[in-house]
């Protein structure tokens, strides 16, 4: 079961599962479903389902009919119908099942052992971007997993396992072949480094993160916490700042919380006092929180007011006239 399902929270827009229909076409090596909804489905997986379940897999989503919106610490990403995206189980992350305009979602996940994909898509081990398969490879990938999908209940297991075998190196050829770049693999303390910053960036608004905090959640001992970032020539709280006061920042500004008090902000961003933000801010920014606010929509209010002034094309007219 674990090798082949990841634990999360699954919910629906409307309270139940209603129009939602999951066909199981294979189980080994990989499992292939199809998902078609008439109903939006998200599913979120965030440390704690990760602490629990270590299971590793990848998911490789084939999106036929509306959308799939991922959203994970490094940045959202939205395969559309046509393309098809990685999401790796072992990185907190949303994902959404968005309708096409005709009123259903339809895709393939395919679930992919660790083994797997490190013997057939190792290349693609960091890579998070949605790809089109629109070419010949792409054509021989979308082949083989309609095939899987169709037949999958009725094939042996050494057939089975051939044509897995066949989607992935399909899959691979097709990202190599149409010039597709991926990142680079990193080395075990950059993924590390990696996992702590994408932790800390989940959990920015906890008042409550700490050292010891991080380090549990990202399986490692505080020692060897210590360890990593003095190897990236940083320190904890320097990781926490660097990226807490810039959210903080530009809540303060953003037309949707620019009415919220200072203290609030400062609260929504982690910190335990609107007194240690202020301090914290002015030290970065050069003035206080309050200031900085004031200053920008100033600006904002002179600039808009500026474009305001401007004469229209017939009163320009008009003066020219007289």
């Amino acid at each position: 079961m674990k090798r082949e399902f990841y634990e999360g929270d699954l919910e629906s827009a409307t309270g139940d599962f209603n129009g939602v229909d999951v066909d199981k076409a294979l189980s080994n090596p990989l499992s292939i479903t199809r998902i078609t909804t008439r109903n939006e489905l998200t599913f979120h997986r965030g440390p704690q389902h990760i602490r629990k379940n270590r299971v590793g897999i990848r998911v490789l989503w084939f999106v036929l009919s509306g959308a799939v919106k991922i959203v994970r610490a490094t940045g959202t990403t939205e395969i559309v119908a046509g393309h098809a995206g990685f999401l790796d189980s072992g990185v907190p992350f949303n994902a959404a099942l968005k309708m096409a305009p005709e009123g259903y979602h339809s895709s393939y996940q395919v679930i992919i052992p660790a083994d797997l994909f490190m013997n057939h898509l190792q290349e693609a081990e960091r890579f998070s971007e949605p790809f089109s398969l629109d070419s010949r490879d792409g054509e021989i990938v979308r082949g083989v997993l309609d095939f899987l999908a169709r037949h999958g209940d009725k094939l042996s297991d050494k057939t089975a396992l051939s044509l897995a075998h066949a989607l992935l190196d399909a899959t691979a050829d097709h990202l190599r072949n149409s010039g597709v770049e991926m990142p680079r693999r990193q080395k075990l303390i950059d993924r590390r480094l990696a996992d702590i910053e994408n932790y800390i960036k989940m959990n920015l608004a906890d008042p409550e993160l700490s050292y010891d905090r991080v380090a549990v959640a990202c399986g490692i001992s505080p020692r060897y916490l210590c360890f990593l970032l003095k190897a990236n020539n940083t320190s904890f709280s320097e990781l926490v700042w660097k990226n807490r006061l810039p959210k903080a920042r530009d809540w303060l500004v953003s037309p949707t919380t620019r009415d919220y008090p200072i203290h609030e902000i400062a609260y929504m961003s982690g910190f335990k006092s609107a007194a240690h933000f202020s301090r914290m801010f002015k030290a970065t920014y050069g003035m206080p929180p309050r200031e900085f606010r004031t200053q920008h929509l100033q600006t904002s209010s002179k600039s808009a007011h500026g474009q305001d002034e401007r004469p229209t094309y017939y009163e320009s007219q008009e003066l020219q006239a007289a």
